[in-house]
């Protein structure tokens, strides 16, 4: 069973923060999801496109520079990480998966993953976005580079859907889970991932359909399954 410490496991701490990042990594995480918004050329660590829900600022990111948003509070006095922060706090400590939120992120994170002081294996690198067509242009710009794929709901027609896309997963909502769904991308050979998930009995439930892994926001669900398991 896979876990990805979501946003940080941001029960833990102020979500897609340094903090809440570095404290999944000290309860143990082997994998971290973060979300990044493209602005002004740079690649900012945050979740939705406005301010009001994870800072003390207000409105759209779209409508200020990036001096000012780095001035903002994101809980705890931290600020919103750029990527190159968060990929130098985790490189060699954690897996990542990063989740493209704006258009303009794929471009961006290609061209910042060749840049020689950033050393993250390939290997430990997932990522992800609902927006297929950012998810194509990465895949073009570095196809060595694993890809999921996310879905709120589910597919008629999941071929028609991946298209030209090689993703390794897939990763469903928890309110989205059908069986017959899970096994039809399982057959497809691709990984399936469920969001979000924060308890044991629901944990259970997925694994009795077979699912490889989950998105939490709790620390204490993967260290209660391991210690389960030991």
């Amino acid at each position: 069973m896979r876990f990805f410490a979501h946003r940080g496991a941001k029960f833990d701490g102020p979500e897609n923060t340094l903090f809440a990042i570095e404290q999944a990594i000290m309860a143990g995480a082997e994998w971290v999801e973060i979300d990044i918004v493209a602005h002004q050329g740079r690649l900012l660590v945050i979740h939705d496109l406005t301010l009001e829900r994870t800072t003390n600022g207000a409105g759209y990111i779209a409508d200020y520079p990036l001096s000012y948003l780095r001035s903002l509070d994101a809980g705890l006095g931290q600020q919103v990480p750029y990527l190159e922060e968060v990929l130098m706090l985790t490189q060699g400590r954690v897996k990542l998966n990063i989740e493209l939120k704006s258009p303009g992120s794929a471009g961006l994170l290609a061209v910042l993953l060749q840049k020689n002081e950033i050393s993250f294996t390939r290997s430990d690198l997932l990522i992800s976005s609902f927006d297929h067509r950012e998810l194509l242009h990465f895949q073009q710009c570095c196809p060595d580079i694993e890809l999921g794929l996310l879905i709120c709901g589910t597919l008629l027609d999941l071929k028609a859907t991946l298209g030209p896309l090689k993703v390794s997963s897939v990763h469903l909502s928890d309110e989205f889970v059908d069986p017959r769904f899970v096994a039809e991308i399982k057959a497809q050979g691709l990984a399936v991932y469920v969001y979000t998930v924060n308890s044991l009995s629901m944990l259970d439930r997925l694994q009795t359909l077979g699912i490889d892994g989950v998105f939490t926001d709790r620390s204490e669900l993967w260290q209660q399954y391991r210690a389960r398991m030991q």
